[in-house]
């Protein structure tokens, strides 16, 4: 089990949200959740890092898969959170796109709409989730993370399951959080008819970044 990576930043691969880390000459890819992935985005490359670990092979893709954190609570979260039946390392890694204490809030508030925001998890996912941490994710809630305050926890949660999945293809795309809820919260602020898909949104997006650059 590798459960810490000590060694040089050499790679970021954005489209995959994952990192390459050099331990004495082996390369090292870790994926990490999206709020993790953000506390790496001005870290050079050349820099020193560590890194908690989960370690897991999934019995249809037995190659070993590594996800990162930055400390042993988010880890210990994670491991929490794939335990929840439906919920296992590879959706849990996809869905945790907020920081550690913004979800653990929800789960501890019983919030399941809030949780229906993060990519793949539907409603019945979302009440198994608060059925099943309920109680026991407190200390994480109470975390000081990502310097997220009250009022930017409201309004992740009052962004539509569309908006968010769309939020985090741009934050897959390697843009910053807080810029791609900006710029998908515009674009779908006076929309009308039908709700536009993830892609539809991004399109957008895209669309008025190159008409304010023109």
């Amino acid at each position: 089990m590798i459960s810490h990576i000590d060694g040089v930043l050499r790679k970021k691969n954005e489209d995959a949200l994952s990192i390459e880390v050099d331990v004495g000459g082996i390369w090292y890819e870790i994926n990490l959740p999206a709020f993790v992935w953000r506390s790496f985005e001005e870290v050079e490359l050349g820099a020193n890092v560590s890194l908690e670990t989960y370690h897991y092979v999934m019995e249809r893709q037995p190659t070993p898969k590594l996800v990162g954190f930055s400390r042993e609570i988010e880890r210990d979260f994670f491991k929490k959170f794939i335990e929840v039946p439906k919920v296992g390392p590879t959706l849990a890694t996809q869905a945790m796109i907020f920081s550690v204490s913004t979800i653990a809030a929800w789960i501890e508030q019983g919030d399941t709409a809030a949780l229906k925001r993060l990519p793949k998890i539907g409603t019945r996912t979302a009440e198994t989730i608060v059925a099943q941490l309920k109680g026991k994710v407190y200390n994480e809630a109470m975390l000081q993370d990502e310097g997220f305050s009250a009022a930017e926890k409201e309004e992740a949660a009052s962004l539509s399951e569309m908006q968010q999945l769309a939020v985090a293809g741009l934050v897959r795309l390697g843009y910053k959080q807080t810029e791609a809820s900006g710029w998908v919260e515009a674009v779908t602020a006076n929309g009308d008819g039908e709700p536009l898909d993830a892609e539809a949104i991004i399109r957008a997006v895209f669309a008025q970044r190159n008409q304010e650059i023109g």
